[in-house]
């Protein structure tokens, strides 16, 4: 068989071709530090890396979802710390209008601060940033505390002085949610509440709810209410030390919910706390566990790209001693 120049000359370029390519590969895994840039290259390997890669996607959106709770914690901490404050002053003010010393005018001056801290005690219930309501539980977009046709207090446009049962109950557990990687779960159409974070406090929880009976008086069960039923009092003319006093306790035993429900926000806060250095952990784990399957060995791919590069000059050498010059290359 006779081996012609043209042979010679295809079966070099070819196996020229052949050492770029194994260069171009190994500049390639040094450049981005990957073992393989396609699945096919590696198919178990490629496996894995997605594997890790989906679950650090999931990561990745819990912590996100994490961060969104916090911060709506932090907020609705902040608003609730404002409350209890102004039920505190309100409760100091009534302590020093309903005494024997205080005169008629005196009482007027309070009552009317008690109005001044009743209209920012609304506000305060309608907290929000960036206009998402915290206290309004699902209903984000308007402000979940209004006052009714008779100035009564009504939550997500139920008044909750007449509210219904059913209604109380639907309410108190409305809250908003993320997942956090707690096993997500479907009861038919519904979210499983267990299967996820419940980070949003409802409103009706802080204020309270329904009326109850105070020296003989039905009165609301809510702060705002129960503040414009003292108010009441100390503008009546006929004014009752016993009759304010019922509500003063009332008052006190209402304003104890704002404590419990700052308490819940702290628990919550400390749990997405733990959650956020469990996931920052895992994070840690999996980004070693992708260097393992996916990483290059640095010192070992870098003697293989030189190695490989001392052959391909040897190779550029050889062609000029294998590929014979022809009047065609002595053409200008």
């Amino acid at each position: 068989m006779r081996i012609t120049n043209r042979m010679i000359t295809t079966k070099y370029i070819r196996s020229l071709n052949t050492l770029s390519s194994d260069l171009d590969k190994l500049n390639t895994q040094i450049a981005s530090g990957r073992a393989f840039s396609k699945s096919s290259e590696n198919t178990s390997a490629a496996i894995k890396a997605y594997q890790i890669r989906r679950d650090m996607s999931k990561t990745e959106g819990y912590q996100a979802n994490i961060a969104h709770a916090q911060s709506s914690l932090t907020n609705s901490e902040s608003a609730l710390n404002h409350i209890q404050e102004l039920v505190q002053t309100a409760k100091d003010k009534i302590l020093v209008a309903n005494t024997g010393t205080a005169s008629a005018d005196e009482r007027k001056i309070v009552a009317a601060e008690l109005r001044t801290i009743q209209d920012s005690l609304l506000q305060s219930l309608n907290s929000n940033a960036s206009d998402v309501y915290y206290f309004g539980g699902t209903n984000t977009d308007t402000p979940p505390f209004t006052l009714d046709a008779n100035g009564k207090l009504a939550y997500n446009g139920v008044t909750l002085e007449t509210i219904l049962p059913v209604d109380e109950a639907r309410l108190s557990k409305d809250s908003m949610y993320v997942d956090i990687g707690m096993g997500l779960r479907m009861n038919g159409m519904d979210v499983d509440p267990s299967s996820v974070f419940q980070y949003s406090i409802p409103g009706i929880n802080i204020v309270g709810s329904g009326t109850t009976s105070a020296g003989g008086m039905a009165v609301s069960n809510n702060l705002y209410d129960l503040l414009g039923a003292i108010v009441g009092q100390l503008d009546n003319p006929l004014y009752s030390y016993e009759n304010i006093d019922a509500l003063y306790g009332k008052l006190s035993a209402a304003s104890t919910e704002i404590i419990y429900n700052l308490t819940e926000v702290g628990s919550k806060t400390s749990y997405l706390d733990f959650m956020t250095d469990r996931y920052e952990t895992q994070t840690l784990d999996l980004q070693e566990r992708q260097v393992d399957v996916e990483g290059a060995d640095a010192a070992s791919t870098i003697i293989k790209f030189k190695t490989q590069e001392v052959a391909y000059s040897a190779a550029l050498q050889m062609g000029t001693k294998i590929i014979q010059p022809s009047i065609f290359d002595f053409m200008s």
